[in-house]
């Protein structure tokens, strides 16, 4: 146990039994989620675009982890908004089956990881980006490069109750690639904390494509 452990001692975000942010009574609360397709968004088995779904700079794959409920929800919201987001490395590790197959696949080709930008006043207000968080702890998890190659260069305001129409609307140029990013790398893995309609991440995947990047993988905690 490190000195920050004894000052202030983890607690699971459910049950608040000390030792970790989730118990392992309470770990039957994560749900693994179905994979869907980044472009309809049905369901597709490991993640990939349906054949028959054709949109120009689309994502090549999308993982999400967990369900966004029960304790997921609970881990999100508690870094997102009390300012714990180390809880968010209670959600990295992702589960061992034959779903993840083309993402590890995907992995192998070192693919350096991209978080989904906030807007500058946003991050001020917050002083964080969860999304700079997941990068971080996805490239020691997994020994990957990363680079923040993106620039949110309006405040979309809060997504939350908007339908997916006025989602793809409000992020229409909404982020631009960072000044002086030359030779963009060609594999690159997205990251964010939370799928919704993946208006956001799609759009960030279009600016990416537009300057060079060739394959591009999704990844979410929760959907």
């Amino acid at each position: 146990m490190n000195l920050l452990d004894l000052i202030w001692p983890k607690k699971c975000v459910n049950c608040g039994r000390l030792g970790s942010y989730v118990c392992d009574s309470c770990k039957v609360g994560l749900w693994e989620e179905e994979q869907i397709c980044p472009i309809c968004t049905r369901n597709s088995r490991y993640g990939l675009p349906h054949k028959y779904c054709h949109v120009a700079y689309r994502l090549d794959g999308l993982t999400c982890l967990w369900s966004y409920e029960g304790i997921a929800k609970k881990i999100i919201k508690k870094a997102k908004y009390k300012y714990f987001y180390d809880t968010l490395g209670e959600l990295i590790n992702f589960p061992g089956g034959e779903e993840y197959f083309y993402l590890r696949k995907f992995l192998e080709n070192r693919p350096v990881v991209v978080p989904v930008p906030l807007y500058e006043k946003r991050y001020r207000e917050r002083g964080f980006n969860q999304a700079e968080i997941i990068a971080d702890l996805v490239t020691r998890l997994w020994g990957l490069g990363s680079s923040e190659l993106l620039i949110r260069a309006k405040d979309t305001g809060h997504q939350t109750n908007r339908s997916r129409e006025e989602r793809l609307r409000a992020v229409d140029g909404a982020f631009v690639l960072k000044p002086r990013t030359y030779n963009l790398v060609s594999s690159v893995l997205l990251v964010d904390d939370v799928w919704t309609t993946g208006a956001t991440m799609g759009e960030c995947c279009k600016i990416l494509k537009q300057n060079g990047a060739r394959k591009i993988w999704g990844l979410v905690l929760a959907r």
